[in-house]
């Protein structure tokens, strides 16, 4: 009987540690964008419009699982062409300027998508003229 009861109360207390180590997702904290056919709560048959905190607009769709493609007009540098991957959480975007004009030829944002429903994502950003820094977007007002 000490056996049985001594086994009982061992796999009581491991099934309580289990469940107080793990207890899913905490809702306000974890981002729910999807998988790698969302991106800033866009699917793949949709575009999405983003501005960024140096006041380019990103104009992006969804090109395959984790991969999309758009434009970026950088105001005085004119429009670029961007390519980008993503999953649930981390985005990548590369633009690439083919104007001919002076501007740094490419830059590229490396960051997380945040908030409930990944419609907002920061980073880090370089180019490769020497320059880097952070990064912010949202969807456009």
């Amino acid at each position: 009987m000490k056996k049985l009861l001594g086994g009982f109360f061992t796999m009581f207390t491991v099934i309580v540690l289990v469940g107080s180590v793990y207890a899913g997702p905490a809702d306000d904290v974890a981002p729910e964008v999807g998988n790698k056919t969302r991106l800033f709560g866009a699917s793949v048959d949709q575009g999405v419009l983003v501005c960024d905190n140096f006041g380019y607009k990103w104009s992006l769709s969804i090109t395959g699982p984790g991969q999309c493609a758009g434009k970026v007009d950088t105001g005085g540098c004119g429009v670029w062409d961007v390519t980008g991957t993503f999953d649930a959480v981390n985005i990548q975007l590369v633009a690439r300027n083919s104007t001919g004009n002076s501007c740094c030829k490419q830059f590229t944002y490396t960051g997380k998508h945040t908030g409930k429903q990944g419609k907002t994502a920061s980073g880090n950003w370089s180019n490769i003229c020497g320059g880097s820094g952070t990064w912010s977007m949202a969807i456009c007002n």
